[in-house]
């Protein structure tokens, strides 16, 4: 039995990966390395249960020999362009790698007789509430990203009408954490503190979100796609608690110990932006007995000490 991750050298992959070597599976890590970090794949080199595999998860042909090859029976599909910005400027390339992407991998789950498949989706597919959101909400993305994800969990109820394969639609929330490939607000914090500002410049920072740990999102992912035993099983993956980004601005720099101070960035306010976003994340604790930790001071002063600044 083998495992594939799309989106090896990405963030939360790279999570993945580790909690799937960690239980003895074996796995095939597919990247095309355009959007991920190289070294997320090149600590690895010495694991044998891990091989790598550099396409491109639109190539639809390579895709699918990638799954037969390596007799690939579970799949989890996190590739796809995730930075909001990014898709915001080029919403033809979160089409094509979001929605083509996923039809491309659920192909191969289809010619390759695959037996279960998470497909990491977002919070982003629900319309803005300042109530936490339950996953039998109607979904009403509220800009592009969420728009992808949305039809990328269409594609997979499509498919599962003529297929035997169990999926895992994960809607997470606000990830943070160690190896970050995205230029979101906590990276961007720690950057500015390392290159020794003193004054942080930064967007908006009234938004309230899930912050979500993201090696605990990782094993989350994992343990749910083992439960899930409905065709199509939807859960949300966050902590069930919303921080103001001004207290967790707070938060890290307190606990670096810098004083820096806050500026406002113009060029960093986005032009139209959601100010709450929260999960109910009572499926998540019925499914597999336990959900992320909410405990913003602990999940940074672990972010603190994987970037050495503590």
């Amino acid at each position: 039995m083998t495992t594939m991750v799309t989106g090896a050298a990405g963030y939360l992959g790279s999570y993945v990966i580790d909690t799937l070597l960690e239980r003895g599976k074996k796995v095939v890590g597919l990247d095309n390395l355009a959007w991920g970090n190289k070294e997320h794949i090149e600590r690895l080199d010495d694991n044998p249960n891990f091989t790598f595999a550099n396409v491109d998860v639109t190539d639809t042909g390579a895709v699918s020999a990638t799954v037969q090859e390596n007799g690939v029976t579970d799949i989890f599909h996190l590739a796809a362009l995730h930075f909001i910005p990014a898709a915001v400027a080029d919403p033809s390339l979160a089409v094509r790698i979001n929605v083509l992407g996923t039809q491309s991998v659920l192909d191969a789950v289809r010619d390759g007789g695959v037996e279960r498949m998470a497909f990491a989706s977002t919070g982003d597919v629900y319309a803005p509430s300042d109530d936490a959101h339950h996953e039998d909400l109607e979904p009403a993305p509220f800009n592009i990203y969420g728009l992808t994800k949305l039809q990328g969990e269409q594609l997979i109820a499509n498919a599962q009408r003529s297929l035997d394969t169990k999926f895992l639609v994960a809607r997470f929330f606000n990830l943070y954490g160690a190896r970050e490939t995205n230029p979101h607000i906590v990276p961007e914090i720690v950057d500015q503190l390392k290159a020794g500002s003193g004054v942080l410049r930064l967007g908006n920072l009234d938004p309230r979100r899930d912050m979500v740990p993201v090696d605990e999102a990782g094993k989350a992912l994992v343990e749910a796609l083992a439960a899930a035993s409905d065709p199509i099983t939807t859960v949300n993956v966050g902590t069930g608690t919303a921080h103001r980004m001004g207290d967790l601005v707070d938060t890290l720099v307190s606990l670096a110990g810098t004083g820096a101070t806050v500026e406002t960035d113009p060029a960093k306010v986005r032009k139209s932006e959601r100010m709450h976003l929260q999960a109910d994340v009572g499926r998540l604790r019925n499914l597999i007995g336990w959900a992320p930790s909410p405990d913003l001071e602990a999940g940074i002063t672990t972010l603190l000490k994987a970037e050495g600044m503590t």
